[in-house]
């Protein structure tokens, strides 16, 4: 776990179960093949689907090795992906221990599929728009190379886009924001409640807010500026 610590990647343990016996030193070594090596980078790839429920995840293809032989024992694998997300990962380390012992270190190059549903632009839309259900189509993608797609298209009906997105084109988390249920300068109604005694009056926003979000507001009839949070369209409520 001193290698996963260091690097700050995930780190899963694999046990070799697929080891063939070597034909020189059947009773004291194991050879490893392509195979093996396939089915050991498979087994991680099922460890992390939890992580991506959405996607369907297979290995396309992975580097060819030469066999080689190890001391037998109990092997246990350390599989390394060379990025954080591991879409963008185009290279693993694999480190193979038999009774605790490091054997083998090696690097391989692996090519990846995830295909899931992403969100994408059901037409051209402008920047400042403010999504609806019919904005949006799924569409199964390899999210390879995709940077922050949307999987949930009812999280997105109601944010706003940062910018323009075209026809077929995905949306990316980072494109959307939420709009403020109040602007600066709209004119709201503050409630004050204490115990089962509730008041109301009239304020102007002095700045924008999104909900539960706390913004500036000038009380009308008295016209001094108390901090109230953002309830609705047009109504905040005085934090007491």
């Amino acid at each position: 776990m001193a290698f996963a610590q260091r690097t700050g990647l995930l780190t899963v343990f694999l046990l070799l179960v697929t080891a063939v016996p070597s034909v020189f030193a059947a009773s004291q070594t194991v050879k490893i093949e392509q195979e093996n090596i396939r089915k050991v980078l498979t087994s991680y790839l099922q460890t992390q689907q939890k992580r991506y429920p959405q996607a369907q995840i297979r290995l396309r293809e992975i580097q060819r090795i030469t066999p080689f032989a190890i001391p037998a024992g109990r092997l246990r694998w350390e599989v390394t992906p060379s990025s954080r997300r591991l879409f963008d990962s185009r290279r693993f380390n694999l480190i193979l221990r038999s009774n605790g012992t490091v054997v083998k270190n090696m690097t391989l190059f692996a090519d990846l599929e995830a295909l899931a549903p992403v969100a994408v632009a059901a037409a051209d839309l402008p920047r400042g728009t403010i999504l609806q259900a019919e904005d949006l189509s799924m569409v199964t993608m390899d999210l390879a190379g995709l940077r922050a797609p949307c999987l949930d298209a009812q999280q997105m009906v109601g944010k706003k886009l940062r910018r323009p997105v075209r026809m077929g084109a995905p949306f990316t988390q980072t494109g959307l924001e939420t709009p403020p249920l109040i602007k600066r300068g709209d004119m709201v109604t503050i409630t004050a409640s204490v115990g089962a005694l509730t008041v109301t009056t009239r304020g102007l926003a002095q700045e924008s807010g999104i909900a539960d979000e706390t913004i500036r507001v000038k009380n009308i009839r008295s016209k001094k500026e108390i901090f109230c949070r953002v309830t609705a369209p047009s109504a905040v409520e005085v934090e007491l």
